[in-house]
């Protein structure tokens, strides 16, 4: 029985990724470049992933997990069949895909099988990712994508599938590619900047490649919600959230003001305690990493 309640309507149309027919094919696990395949055994983690994936593939015993979880479509006879369906055959933009995706990686959280469907999903892309960092990474691709996966699953394990439950494939690589890569870097160059007005909130480098005239488009799209999350494990309250969300998105008073139903001079002291508070957090963290 599925106890997760679905994350999402199913979009409407006529044909469903999990009623048609799947072709299993063994190149739904690598990436290519220039028309050729990039064979996952060159890098050990990856090949070790693939073989472990292969044994799993027609186990009876999770064969008959999955086909428990209550997903859309019929009975599936080879868990490459749930990649199929959630976009790994060159749909992962297509809704029906997403929302079947979203269905897998709402389970990911608390389901250690969920999570490693899900990461299998990403296989691609991740080693994309590991072959665009292996040039400037410590043991080139194989280090890369160590690294990568290292991160994929912590990743997983933590995505926030009720607030971001569309487009999940796109915000997983994202996010894994950011926690890999980009996080350990802006957090090793942390520094603690005064916050101006309500449209600048540079807390332990957090627009710092963006200051220094760098522009890292992972870094972009991932520094927000990463940071946000640092302060929200860290004691901050969803109101404190919601306030800095809002200052890190530009999102003037007013606007706020309207949103929330109360007046913009409420909205600017909300947002002045709640800036206090992230900076005696961050400040703190930033002094216990140098006495390390």
């Amino acid at each position: 029985m599925n106890n997760h309640p679905p994350v999402l309507h199913p979009p409407v149309t006529s044909l469903k990724p999990w009623d048609l027919p799947c072709e299993v094919r063994p190149n739904l696990h690598t990436v290519s470049r220039g028309g050729r395949p990039t064979i996952s055994g060159r890098i050990p983690v990856a090949q070790a992933l693939y073989l472990e994936w292969t044994a799993m593939c027609s186990d009876r015993r999770l064969l008959r997990e999955v086909n428990g979880w209550g997903l859309p479509g019929r009975p599936i006879g080879h868990l490459d069949e749930l990649l199929i369906r959630s976009g790994l055959d060159g749909r992962s933009d297509d809704d029906d895909s997403d929302y079947y995706l979203a269905l897998i990686q709402q389970r990911a959280t608390t389901d250690e099988l969920a999570a490693r469907v899900v990461l299998q999903r990403l296989m691609p892309a991740m080693l994309s990712i590991a072959t665009k960092r292996g040039p400037i990474t410590d043991n080139g691709t194989i280090g890369a994508f160590e690294a990568v996966v290292s991160a994929a699953w912590a990743v997983i394990r933590r995505y926030p599938i009720a607030r971001r439950p569309v487009h999940v494939a796109g915000n997983l690589v994202r996010d894994i590619e950011y926690a890999a890569f980009v996080r350990d870097r802006r957090l090793k160059s942390a520094t603690t900047e005064t916050v101006v007005g309500d449209k600048v909130l540079d807390l332990v480098g957090a627009h710092h490649a963006r200051a220094n005239g760098a522009h890292d488009p992972v870094a972009a799209a991932g520094e927000v919600e990463a940071l946000l999350a640092d302060l929200a494990r860290s004691g901050l309250s969803a109101a404190d959230i919601q306030m800095l969300r809002s200052v890190m998105h530009d999102v003037n008073s007013a606007e706020a003001a309207g949103a929330l139903g109360i007046n913009a001079r409420s909205v600017r002291n909300r947002r002045a305690s709640a800036l206090k508070r992230a900076r005696e957090v961050l400040t703190v963290n930033v002094a216990d990493e140098g006495c390390s």
